[in-house]
């Protein structure tokens, strides 16, 4: 982490895209040694993702199409905040839309940064647990399946084939290690 005075100064800001999910900025900057240049920053308003871990100890994913990567992604349930949305109300919405389930526990286990050289994506990690039926309708485009129970091991065995290689679910899998590891 580094120091406010370390900071670049923004000269300038210029909005060039407006969308339903983010939107793209142009950003003039001075570095503190004088050098000035051109940034585009993909301006998000941030999104939350989740273990869902049913009581029998599996993990619940969906498989959903995601159009950059031209592909059915098998993930973790995940969805983007509302603008001035707190991170757990947003989760406890994106898992009854995404799993039809609500938790008895919702638990933050962590954030990350998800591509910071051009984009202001925050995603905070929740883990949940106890669940109940509790489905609610997205009235969304969305195209995802119904949520596939996995073991751990069955998990981290597609990852290891290159079945599993979505990134959310990646550092999902590593803070709840680090959580395991550190509680135990």
């Amino acid at each position: 982490m580094t120091s406010e005075a370390e900071l670049p100064e923004v000269l300038s800001s210029e909005r060039v895209y407006e969308g339903r999910v983010f939107d793209i900025e142009h950003d003039s900057i001075r570095f503190p040694d004088g050098v000035e240049a051109m940034r585009a920053t993909v301006r998000h308003p941030g999104a939350v993702a989740l273990v869902v871990i049913d009581d029998e100890g599996r993990w619940l994913l969906v498989e959903q199409y995601r159009h950059p990567a031209g592909a059915r992604l098998l993930e973790i349930p995940a969805g983007t905040r509302e603008p001035g949305e707190a991170p757990d109300v947003t989760a406890h919405r994106e898992l009854r839309e995404e799993t039809g389930y609500d938790a008895d526990s919702l638990v933050r286990i962590g954030g990350a940064w998800m591509a910071p050289g051009f984009t202001s994506e925050y995603i905070d990690f929740y883990l949940a647990t106890g669940l109940r039926e509790s489905p609610l309708a997205t009235g969304d485009e969305e195209d995802l399946s119904a949520p596939i129970p996995y073991t751990r091991e069955a998990i981290e065995a597609a990852v290891v084939a290159g079945e599993l290689d979505d990134a959310k679910t990646l550092v999902a899998l590593q803070l709840y290690a680090l959580r395991e590891r550190t509680a135990g």
